[in-house]
């Protein structure tokens, strides 16, 4: 492994090149990964940014972890799982061209319904921010965001593609979500934004994701058009 040369965000640099020599079988399953602290001195970075990589490669069950003792490679195969993704880039992924369009990005003060989302009070201030996202000549999906105010992070420079990409510039990319999927029919105002009639049915994906100190950071309502979108699940047999 090397030291830090890359734009990326710092705990993708650790986590990629310690992920490359896991897979290239440089290191093997059973091998101790270097500690924090060497880690830390190595890259000259802040215990925030290798935790996050360690937790990273966790998720992709590349690595176990043991507390006081450190990390060593579980696997040199990533398994499957449920990725956390951006809604576009799950829908590019899934073969939709779509065109993002932002409709407002401004400070709010958060109402009950959000203040509990993202464990503030209410009144507290919040970045709101609406987009919609086009396939050809429909708007398929209206996405309304609620985001913590984070030190050093101007809101008012995202441009409404991708949000997450927005963050992880920024070494501010949630860690894991929550995700609750309802049938909803339509008030008049979300019709509007969908450019459908009031009532119409649709489905409703809420998201709230949390930063690696577990705190939540977003709180975001997809409003996406019965008559476009699908869920395919994989099922599998337990024997």
């Amino acid at each position: 492994m090397t030291g830090r040369p890359s734009r990326a965000p710092l705990y993708r640099t650790i986590q990629g090149e310690i992920q490359r020599d896991i897979l290239s079988g440089r290191l093997k399953p059973g091998d101790w990964l270097p500690s924090e602290s060497q880690l830390r001195a190595q890259y000259g970075v802040s215990q925030t940014s290798v935790r996050r990589a360690f937790q990273e490669l966790q998720r992709l069950g590349l690595v176990e972890r043991f507390h006081g003792r450190g990390s060593i490679v579980a696997s040199n195969e990533i398994r499957a799982m449920s990725p956390m993704l951006g809604l576009g880039r799950e829908l590019r992924q899934r073969g939709f061209a779509i065109r993002p369009e932002l409709l407002g990005n401004a400070e709010e003060t958060a109402d009950e319904a959000v203040a509990k989302a993202l464990d503030l009070e209410p009144g507290d201030p919040v970045r709101h921010i609406e987009r919609r996202y086009w396939i050809g000549d429909d708007p398929f999906v209206f996405l309304d965001h609620y985001l913590v105010q984070q030190p050093g992070i101007d809101f008012g420079e995202f441009t409404g593609d991708s949000l997450y990409a927005f963050l992880a510039g920024r070494d501010a990319q949630p860690t894991h979500a929550r995700e609750r999927v309802s049938a909803v029919n339509l008030s008049a105002a979300e019709a509007e934004r969908l450019q459908v009639e009031p009532g119409v049915a649709a489905m409703l994906r809420e998201r709230t994701s949390f930063g690696a100190d577990q705190r939540p950071l977003e709180f975001t309502r997809y409003i996406l058009r019965g008559d476009r979108y699908h869920l395919d699940i994989d099922l599998r047999s337990e024997r």
